[in-house]
């Protein structure tokens, strides 16, 4: 679990909006400016595999939809919060990456780790278990809302783009 304790962490600060229009930008190098504008030494300090958390209000502002497929290249799992923007939310679900809300670990994580620092690499594992709809994580238990059908069916295909291709007939 990385923690990143910044409520209302915009689109530009997880991708930075200069980088945006630039046709030649590989998915390398998405994930190598991914929350640069946010902190430098993230990048750093995540590894593949890692489960972000973030604050509340999570990708507030415009709708770069690199503000989701930049971790999708980084190697982050999914990305947990106290809350989403709707725009980012169903941006990330489009892309095929999975964004989970959950206060009360966002909540007890604050208390346990503050937010002195930007980015926190706890190096402890989280556990989400979609079968009974919580997340287990320094041995507390916390329940979330099903993922729902239709999300599912589009991570699972790799996005929207992806799921059309697969069914249309």
């Amino acid at each position: 679990l990385v923690f990143c304790p910044q409520d209302n962490m915009n689109t530009d600060g997880i991708y930075p909006g200069k980088y945006t229009y630039v046709d030649d930008f590989t998915p390398e190098d998405q994930a190598r400016v991914v929350m640069e504008n946010y902190d430098p030494k993230f990048g750093k300090l995540v590894k593949e595999g890692d489960i972000l958390v973030g604050g509340f209000n999570f990708g507030t502002g415009s709708s770069r939809e690199q503000a989701a497929t930049a971790f999708i290249y980084k190697g982050i799992a999914c990305v947990i919060a106290g809350s989403f923007s709707e725009t980012y939310a169903r941006n990330a679900i489009n892309n095929g990456f999975l964004v989970i809300q959950c206060s009360d670990l966002v909540n007890n994580l604050k208390e346990k780790y503050g937010a002195e620092e930007l980015t926190v690499q706890t190096n402890k594992k989280i556990r989400v278990d979609f079968e009974n709809s919580s997340i287990t994580f320094d041995g507390k238990e916390y329940s979330i809302n099903p993922v729902g059908e239709a999300a599912q069916e589009l991570i699972i295909a790799g996005g929207l783009e992806e799921w059309v291709k697969k069914n249309i007939t």
